[in-house]
């Protein structure tokens, strides 16, 4: 019988489109036991209803769908090749068994996990409540700016010379009492102005009138002495400290700036707040989701043995989802599976 099917007559073919047709125009059919099948595939039958159903499918997704003997020969075709590639052990891979599990967590993600995810909201009273409760993470910090003067004088360096790096700096607070740079947000307009030029020996800011930039007010010091960074801290806006001695020579920092901080208002970050509450509530509900699947499955781990097990472990690649958030609350993207 299944090679009867197999070899089916274009007559045969061509009767069974006319029946089809008539069928197709009507409400689909309900399979039943007594349906007569159009082909046998490795003892899977096609029916009128399966054909009626493929079209329909094809419709749906932009496919041409050809007439009823075109389409019939097509899905044996189908089967027999699935069959084959069962046959040949493709089924059984381990890359092909991956690509069809991942497809089916696909599916049921779209069907089942991202119509509740796309339910999910934040409303205004959740952002102000998460905003008052966690007011010290929106803080902004503290700002102060700097300008310095260095002279390098390493311990091995004679006295003499020691002496003379120090007396380069002495000259070069004089010219700038003399000379006050004219002040401004501009780092090249403040500070030393053009005295660093010729009196600092730090590349990276004495064509900046000795500017190096805006510190929070608890940062760490950075490349600069610590010494040098705290004398800076404890000035007025506009002052500037006398010559500090350390291990790699002579500084002179001035105060050229300052921003207190205190908090940021609610509608400076309400949008970013609420993006990451949100990702939150997804996450969540993808817990749960999982957690579901966990308790239907009957899943059981044994994480004492599992440790034992010695693998090539690697980092994961980096992604935009892995960088740090750009405000507090915010958390990166979810996903299913990796």
């Amino acid at each position: 019988m299944t090679r009867h099917f197999q070899t089916l007559s274009k007559s045969s073919l061509c009767c069974a489109a006319v029946c089809l047709l008539c069928q197709c125009k009507k409400t689909a059919p309900t399979a039943t036991a007594g349906d007569p099948p159009l082909a046998v595939v490795a003892g899977q039958r096609i029916t009128a209803k399966d054909l009626c159903a493929e079209a329909e499918w094809r419709k749906a997704n932009n496919q041409a769908v050809p007439d009823a003997e075109a389409l019939l020969k097509e899905m044996v075709n189908r089967l027999a090749m699935i069959e084959r590639a069962k046959q040949a052990g493709v089924a059984d891979e381990p890359d092909t068994r991956r690509r069809v599990e991942s497809l089916l967590i696909a599916r049921l993600r779209e069907q089942q996990l991202d119509t509740e995810i796309a339910k999910l909201t934040v409303t205004d009273e959740e952002v102000a409540n998460t905003y008052k409760a966690r007011s010290a993470e929106f803080a902004r910090k503290g700002l102060d700016r700097y300008a310095i003067l260095f002279q390098a004088a390493q311990s091995k360096m004679t006295d003499e010379r020691r002496t003379e790096a120090r007396k380069r700096l002495q000259d070069a607070l004089a010219l700038t009492d003399a000379n006050p740079a004219p002040g401004g947000r501009g780092p090249a307009a403040s500070g030393f102005g053009a005295v660093a030029i010729d009196h600092s020996e730090d590349q990276t800011s004495r064509y900046r009138g000795g500017d190096i930039g805006w510190l929070e007010s608890d940062a760490k010091p950075g490349r600069f002495p610590e010494a040098v960074i705290a004398a800076g801290r404890s000035l007025k806006t506009g002052a500037r400290s006398d010559i500090l001695e350390c291990d790699d020579g002579y500084y002179v920092i001035m105060k050229t700036d300052s921003r207190p901080g205190g908090a940021r208002p609610l509608a400076e970050i309400a949008d970013r707040l609420r993006l990451g509450l949100l990702h939150d509530k997804q996450r969540a509900c993808e817990d749960r989701f999982i957690a579901k699947a966990l308790e239907l499955a009957k899943a059981e781990l044994d994480l004492p043995i599992a440790r034992k097990v010695t693998l090539p472990v690697t980092k994961r690649p980096s992604s935009p989802a892995d960088q740090p958030p750009d405000s507090p609350g915010i958390a990166r993207p979810i996903s299913i599976s990796r």
